[in-house]
């Protein structure tokens, strides 16, 4: 299965309306996908979602979908149902139980330097992907982590 046949079979099966998805995505505009059904997101500022990806890619956890969301200043990761009624209150993000997120085409990633005429794009494409959601408490655990990161090295910067 190609990435633009995976995107577009998770979108379908989330909710999206199949007709015109392939139509959007061929003018490079971005679809509504509901959030709910198959999955919600966590949505965190871009440089924690960011350092965020990077700790979960370099301790080896399998990543679902990623849209980098430059209007929101913003990376939306997509959770497995029932993360926002758990998910902790942590400065820089927010989890959504329903909604709608935009996805671009499978094609707009940070990888290619596309984005889709909104200027969301993928930092996780579907291609890249075994998984479409990402494990809740491994993000958790990366965000805070960055978090703990931040404040260290702000300190650090501060005291010398």
């Amino acid at each position: 299965m190609n990435d633009e046949t995976s995107a577009l079979s998770w979108a379908v099966a989330a909710g999206a309306a199949g007709e015109v998805v392939l139509d959007r995505w061929r003018w490079n505009r971005a679809i509504e996908v509901p959030i709910g059904g198959l999955w919600e997101a966590v949505r965190v500022t871009r440089d924690l979602g960011e350092a965020a990806l990077h700790r979960l890619r370099r301790a080896g956890e399998p990543v679902g979908l990623v849209l980098e969301v430059p209007l929101r200043g913003a990376v939306e990761f997509l959770v497995p149902c029932g993360t926002a009624a758990s998910w902790p209150t942590i400065g820089g993000t927010v989890a959504v139980a329903d909604g709608v997120m935009r996805w671009p085409a499978p094609a707009a990633s940070a990888a290619n330097g596309r984005r889709a005429i909104c200027g969301r794009r993928w930092l996780v494409a579907p291609a890249a992907v075994t998984t479409v959601v990402t494990d809740a408490d491994a993000l958790c655990e990366a965000v805070a982590a960055a978090i703990a990161h931040e404040r260290f090295a702000g300190r650090i910067g501060q005291s010398g």
